[in-house]
């Protein structure tokens, strides 16, 4: 099998992190494409005669941003309102989880189009599908490729889904109104960053499926990521070659009130056509389609559950606790903060206003809540550790604490942040850290994540931390934030900070602070 805890399990993802981590200079100094051409790949995936169906108006409202949280929900345990099950629903779903958020007007707007997930340039190298298990309002069972410039589905194959797909996601057994399927397609980013962009296309994903978390928490759906599966009968369930385009995760849905399965049909061959406009050679960017075919899981693979223990760096110090979180249900919509979701603009200058304390605590208490994966039957807290550099606030003495889940912050005494602000003004100039309000370090094991994973390690651990920093992002929205989310920083600085040894690897940080008001006119896209 591959992918297993073996002698030899993980060493091409072992080497991948290197080449993006400590070797990322040499691996940038190898070049970069071209962009802003006629050539640059479509902003989404666009197949060509094939049947679809528009959507209906996505709701502005959703539900409160905090349900899909277990700390949250056991203080409210008469949970969030029910929804049925319907096309209203689903658009709901689809559309907040990876619409298109608003657009950039103007002669200077190189990236015109914002999705409500953060992307690299906006590139957005993710696409989404999803299968319906049964008829959902007017629109039949069946697999389809969401739109999200259209807010529409184009039909893939008809039919609920097939016994072949539920083995291979391991699903088998439970009520699944549905299945959200999020690919990499790496060429939308590899024509520009070669073979980086696998890393980016395993944070782009985590942040895609942690903001589907989110969004079917406040629906009052039940939703779980699938980070190992088959992947030769998932690709083959989707058309998708598997080297051009790969499935990366996985989102099982169920919906409350149950759905009536359609009849499932076989997985024949399905043969599609969609618009190509790159036709860059996918020569230079082989490490990462090298890496990604070593990641592969087989019919041997066991998705044996995970001790997180092992992932995680000893707690000591003393915490101080946040204050209770005493908003009622309702008072933090998921909406609200998705359309508010923001990176600071191309040139990001917090302004100087301090962060209250119970501001950060709000933003804060949940990024380590348990996530429902198939690392467990019951949900378990993400297999990362988060540090938090306190700039500028106002109750809460300047310095880095640790984040404990409990929730609390755990100073770290001892520690002289300037270098790292001054590292990252240096190496990222577009944003200004050091007048943000704070910046948050999430790290992983990599060599736990070798061991357990395998090669799959590497894009599972960044799938963690991208579900961990879109509930940051979507919170510190909710509390008039911007978070830059960058990969501009220097590693072995940030380590020195964090007192990391080598198998604890910095996979993001994000600068949080208000965005001060700039040229750039970004109206918002609602219905």
């Amino acid at each position: 099998m591959t992918g297993t805890a073996t002698d030899e399990a993980g060493a091409l993802g072992l080497r991948f992190w290197y080449d993006t981590f400590e070797g990322v200079r040499e691996l940038f100094a190898e070049g970069h494409g071209s962009e802003g051409g006629p050539d640059d790949p479509l902003p989404s995936k666009t197949y060509r005669g094939l049947p679809r169906h528009v959507l209906a108006a996505p709701p502005r409202r959703v539900g409160d941003a905090r349900w899909s949280f277990p700390g949250f929900r056991a203080r409210h345990p008469e949970g969030p309102p029910r929804r049925p099950w319907d096309g209203r629903t689903l658009s709901a779903l689809l559309h907040h989880t990876y619409g298109l958020g608003r657009m950039e007007l103007g002669p200077q707007a190189a990236w015109p189009y914002h999705r409500l997930v953060a992307s690299a340039r906006c590139f957005y190298p993710v696409e989404l599908y999803v299968w319906l298990d049964g008829d959902t309002g007017d629109v039949p069972a069946g697999c389809y490729h969401y739109d999200p410039l259209h807010h529409a589905l184009t039909a893939l194959r008809p039919g609920g889904v097939p016994e072949e797909l539920r083995t291979a996601v391991a699903c088998e057994g439970r009520d699944t109104a549905a299945l959200v399927l999020l690919s990499a397609y790496f060429r939308k980013t590899a024509f520009r960053y070669r073979d980086y962009a696998y890393r980016l296309c395993a944070q782009e994903s985590g942040m895609v499926a942690g903001n589907a978390l989110l969004v079917a928490g406040a629906l009052g759906l039940d939703a779980r990521v699938h980070h190992r599966f088959l992947d030769e009968p998932v690709n083959r369930a989707l058309g998708l070659d598997g080297t051009e385009e790969t499935t990366f995760a996985v989102l099982e849905i169920g919906a409350r009130d149950g759905v009536a399965a359609a009849p499932a049909r076989d997985l024949t061959p399905l043969v599609t056509e969609h618009v190509r406009t790159n036709r860059e050679d996918a020569a230079r960017w082989t490490r990462l389609t090298t890496l990604d075919a070593g990641s592969r899981l087989t019919g041997e693979a066991r998705f044996a559950p995970v001790a997180p223990g092992p992932f995680h760096q000893p707690a000591d110090g003393p915490a101080e606790p946040f204050a209770d979180d005493e908003r009622p249900p309702g008072s933090v919509e998921l909406g609200d903060a998705l359309r508010r979701r923001d990176s600071g603009g191309r040139m990001f200058q917090p302004d100087r206003a301090a962060l209250p304390q119970q501001q950060l605590a709000d933003l804060l208490r949940y990024a380590l809540d348990p996530v429902p994966s198939d690392h467990g039957g019951t949900p378990l807290r993400p297999l990362l550790d988060c540090h938090v550099l306190a700039l500028n606030t106002t109750g809460r003495t300047a310095g880095l604490y640790r984040l404990d889940p409990s929730p609390a912050l755990v100073p770290v005494p001892g520690r002289d942040g300037r270098p790292t602000v001054a590292m990252l003004c240096d190496r990222t100039p577009s944003v200004n850290t050091a007048r943000a309000n704070t910046v948050v370090f999430l790290t992983v094991d990599r060599y736990e994540g070798a061991r357990r994973f395998g090669d799959r390690g590497y894009r599972v651990l960044h799938h963690e931390g991208g579900i961990v920093a879109q509930r940051l992002s979507v919170l510190a929205a909710a509390e008039g934030l911007a978070a830059r989310i960058t990969n501009g920083y220097d590693d072995r600085v940030v380590r020195e900070l964090l007192g990391c040894g080598d198998a604890h690897v910095p996979i993001f940080a994000i600068v949080l602070g208000r965005r001060q008001a700039t040229s750039q006119y970004e109206p918002p896209l609602v219905w």
